[in-house]
């Protein structure tokens, strides 16, 4: 399996709070010049709780057109409350030619963990029901791991799934994921802090938002990595991880990116509610900051 990046893409809203089509498909096609993965509506850097199902159904029909047999397209999806929800999910995306979807684990609500056993009946439930290649992931913003021997299970009981992604800093899970199946499905980590460590344990690359204002950047980080120089590895990770920083400051990934993209003349759009766009201040310093970095794709500021 060779190495790859995906960017979680923004989802552009126009003024009147509505999907911005034109601005939709200006994005995706920097995303597919640059030569990265797409992964469509997810609920950080897609606003994808804000997304309805037709909004998501369209979003995924746009992508296809633009991004199929160009570059890998994949839906994201939201965290469910229980198997119906994800369920629905997989039925919406099936209408479209997708490379893979991502099933998420269970957010019970009130902090509460599932059991093993009510993972594996989630997950159980959730992909016999789909044909479509399958992506599961571990976040730690959900509370735990997802078991290793569960997924080893699952792994052989469905043969349509064909990857992991792991968001969280346990780095003896990490390690332990990409040596039991990175040779049999693609392991990414989500996020930019672990990409080097995935990248040299084994693994096959990242996922994050960063790619929505740089893209290239994050393909140079997978080429210079497979160079095998020193110095254009450090160079390509040094200045992801300080956009991760700068952006990380103002709590995700669409607060400041989407008005530092508008400031940058590229399609950016509003910030749906209940999130809210940083004010004027902290986007002169969030461009102030990012235009220091001298990243080469980006045109100057607006403002």
């Amino acid at each position: 399996m060779q190495r790859s990046a995906f960017v979680m893409s923004i989802t552009p809203f126009d003024h009147n709070g509505a999907l911005d089509e034109p601005a939709f498909r200006q994005h995706l096609r920097r995303l597919r010049d640059a030569g990265v993965g797409v992964y469509i509506g997810s609920s950080a850097s897609g606003e994808g709780f804000s997304l309805t199902c037709d909004e998501l159904d369209r979003m995924l029909a746009i992508a296809i057109e633009e991004l199929k047999g160009k570059v890998n397209v994949r839906a994201m999806g939201v965290e469910a409350r229980h198997a119906g929800e994800m369920i629905d999910f997989l039925k919406l995306t099936s209408r479209h030619a997708l490379d893979a979807v991502h099933v998420f684990g269970p957010e019970m609500g009130h902090a509460a963990k599932p059991s093993v056993a009510e993972l594996e009946q989630y997950f159980s439930s959730v992909i016999e029901t789909t044909a479509q290649p399958v992506v599961l992931s571990s976040y730690h913003t959900l509370g735990f791991n997802l078991p290793v021997a569960l997924l080893e299970r699952l792994l052989k009981r469905f043969p349509n799934l064909i990857g992991f992604f792991y968001g969280g800093s346990d780095i003896r899970y990490l390690s332990e994921i990409i040596e039991r199946f990175a040779s049999r499905i693609e392991v990414h980590c989500a996020g930019p802090y672990n990409a080097l460590t995935t990248l040299s344990l084994g693994g096959h690359g990242c996922m994050g938002h960063e790619g929505n204002l740089a893209p290239t950047m994050i393909t140079e980080l997978i080429r210079a990595f497979e160079s095998g120089d020193p110095d254009r590895l450090h160079k390509a990770y040094a200045l992801l991880l300080a956009v991760y920083r700068i952006h990380h400051k103002y709590g995700g990934p669409v607060r400041a990116m989407k008005p530092l993209l508008n400031a940058l003349g590229l399609p950016g759009g509003t910030v749906r509610l209940p999130r809210m766009a940083i004010n004027d201040a902290e986007l002169a310093e969030v461009l102030e900051a990012t235009l220091k970095l001298n990243i080469p794709e980006l045109p100057r500021a607006r403002v």
